[in-house]
């Protein structure tokens, strides 16, 4: 009897390590930013009919500069040809973008921003 309950512990020992290897395993192979790779959409903003139906990425912005700018600790570069859009101006400038601003923003396929969206100031 006391052989048996030696035992039954033993194999729950090993069946819980092998079950908290699994989960370690798991929660390493699947990334936590997977949300990145999905579109952002309007949702609860209640956005001018020229912004579009959803954003490559958004979040605040830390800094900005002439080619690259910082949104939510992610340093990303500006195209060349970057617009910048508020929700008064569909052609404004740089100018209207500062730290703190909450914006959306679309990239090309070499992830660079091609259109900067101002969401709220």
């Amino acid at each position: 009897m006391k052989a048996n309950k030696v035992i039954f512990r033993a194999r729950m020992r090993h069946i819980m390590l092998c079950i908290a290897l699994a989960v370690f395993f798991l929660s390493a192979v699947i990334p936590a930013t997977a949300g990145h790779a999905q579109r952002r959409v309007k949702g609860e903003w209640v956005l001018p009919k020229h912004y579009p139906d959803g954003f490559d990425g958004w979040g605040s912005i830390v800094s900005i500069a002439k080619d690259t700018v910082v949104i939510d600790d992610t340093v990303l570069r500006l195209s060349p040809s970057v617009v910048y859009r508020t929700p008064t101006k569909r052609h404004a400038t740089s100018a209207y973008f500062k730290p703190g601003n909450l914006v959306g923003f679309m990239t090309n396929p070499k992830n660079e921003i091609v259109s900067l969206w101002l969401i709220r100031e």
